[in-house]
């Protein structure tokens, strides 16, 4: 990287892309804009037409050799590459939250956790605990650049709801009109489906359930601080237990069985 640990690389680097980004650049021009004195830019062109990286075009006036512009790739290609492993390092520090409301760069902003989610809002009282590192419209992605420590979400409520085996009547048996009344009061709570039978429960009150994966999804969403309702068909309600008592999860089990 000698192009930001020698000054005459980096003056040289910003010369060269001057006379490659204009159509005709002069060394008047370049010492106003770059801030070098007319003897100190002269000397640079001096150095660099004996290195063969510009050539004369008129007097005053030069461009990029093909020498140059090699050259010139070179170094940029690895201020390219130092440059975005740096954001990359930066960036692993940040969060990415959902915008509540529109949110301007480098505004400060609240982010909290709900419902197993990141959300950031803008704050003009300065009692925010982030930066926003991009403009974003509400409901879109953003980068926030936390300020100070963050107190990470409680683990989600788990509501395990049985539906009895095919054998034992399946989803015959189950009361839906309560059912229903459970889960039109958590909207927000994720609903999971262990076995057949617990699947075409929920389809009989229009809901569709995450199936496959689903004792993978409730421990992330709960773990996250996302409310879930399982409807678990008995046969694997102890399975679905035991990894619930591992993960350190609380839940309760309700049974909506028709008598």
């Amino acid at each position: 990287m000698n192009v930001l640990l020698s000054r005459k690389d980096t003056v040289r680097l910003l010369i060269l892309s001057e006379l490659v980004s204009k159509k005709e650049a002069n060394q008047r021009d370049i010492a106003r804009k770059l801030r070098l004195t007319p003897q100190a830019i002269s000397e640079h062109f001096k150095e660099l037409v004996s290195a063969g990286l510009v050539r004369v075009v008129h007097k005053g006036f030069y461009e990029v050799t093909d020498k140059g512009v090699e050259w010139l790739t070179k170094n940029l290609f690895d201020l390219h590459v130092f440059s975005e492993e740096l954001v990359k390092k930066l960036y692993s520090k940040s969060i990415v939250a959902i915008a509540s409301g529109n949110l301007k760069e480098n505004s400060k902003v609240l982010y909290w956790y709900s419902d197993g989610f990141i959300f950031a809002k803008e704050v003009s009282d300065g009692n925010g605990n982030g930066i926003a590192l991009m403009s974003a419209q509400d409901g879109e992605d953003v980068l926030i650049k936390p300020l100070e420590g963050f107190e990470p979400p409680g683990k989600g409520e788990i509501i395990i709801v049985k539906v009895p085996d095919v054998g034992e009547g399946g989803s015959r048996k189950v009361d839906y009109e309560e059912f229903s009344k459970l889960i039109k009061s958590n909207p927000k709570k994720i609903v999971v489906a262990l076995g057949v039978e617990a699947l075409i429960s929920c389809r009989k009150i229009m809901v569709e359930p995450i199936f496959f994966g689903s004792k993978e999804v409730c421990i992330e969403a709960a773990h996250h601080g996302c409310g879930v309702i399982v409807v678990c068909t008995e046969s694997m309600l102890d399975s679905l237990l035991v990894s619930l008592v591992d993960e350190n999860l609380v839940f309760e089990i309700i049974s909506f069985q028709k008598k």
